[in-house]
């Protein structure tokens, strides 16, 4: 049995150089969401990646207690988009801190927020099939939730086909408020994750318009190939 009322929580936040305009909205509504995290009862450890032309994970399954402010040295936008090794990299750090730990002292709740700006453009070590498979596995033998959030892109296009259900899917406006209300939804929807007794989340209405956005989000329908998942462990 895994330990209850114990999350995992992992962030992976797009900081390439269209984000610029954005970076003071983005450092301060993900510091509010961080602070609602850390108020919010039950035990949580935190692993924050960003990326641009490479990935950089800049806290590793740390104590939620114990994660600083993002800021300006921190967040730097700049580059390009290698969303695909990030996401792979990411998962890959969590699978092995899990795997090195007994049973009854993994999280029973396991979820990945991943936002971006834009499209795949820089990423060298995974391929959408590499990670549509990691997902998939992840999600089916242990329960983990992944959650797309996007602009300026289709991102339930995008989310599903990497396998991410619709339901976890989001399109936002890349504009200040849009970035206000992205983050406030995403903190809303985290704590009722925790808070619940399913490990499974549906975060999002797709009935609704996007985040901060004038027009809903285009619905795609995508045909896939099955691909054999690599051997990721919790």
């Amino acid at each position: 049995m895994t330990k209850e009322n114990f999350t995992s929580i992992n962030v992976i936040i797009d900081a390439s150089g269209s984000m610029a305009h954005l970076a003071t909205d983005t450092i301060g509504n993900f510091n509010s969401f961080l602070k609602e995290q850390k108020e919010f009862p039950g035990e949580a450890v935190f692993t924050l990646c960003t990326f641009n032309t490479d990935y950089h994970l800049v806290h590793d399954f740390v104590k939620i207690a114990g994660i600083p402010n993002l800021g300006a040295k921190t967040y730097v936008p700049q580059g390009g988009t290698a969303l695909l090794d990030a996401m792979g990299t990411t998962i890959d750090s969590v699978g092995r801190k899990l795997a090195g730990l007994p049973e009854n002292e993994r999280p029973s709740k396991v979820i990945f927020l991943i936002i971006t700006d834009g499209h795949e453009n820089s990423s060298k070590r995974f391929d959408p099939a590499q990670i549509k498979a990691m997902v998939e596995h992840q999600k089916d033998v242990y329960s983990w939730e992944f959650v797309f959030m996007g602009a300026n892109i289709d991102a339930i296009a995008a989310g599903t086909n990497l396998g991410i259900s619709m339901q976890n899917t989001l399109n936002y406006a890349p504009t200040s408020a849009g970035t206000h209300q992205l983050y406030k939804s995403i903190s809303e929807n985290m704590s009722s994750y925790r808070g619940s007794n399913s490990s499974r989340a549906d975060f999002f209405n797709q009935t609704q318009q996007g985040v901060g956005s004038t027009t809903p989000p285009v619905v795609t329908t995508t045909t896939t190939t099955t691909v054999v998942p690599p051997k990721t462990t919790k």
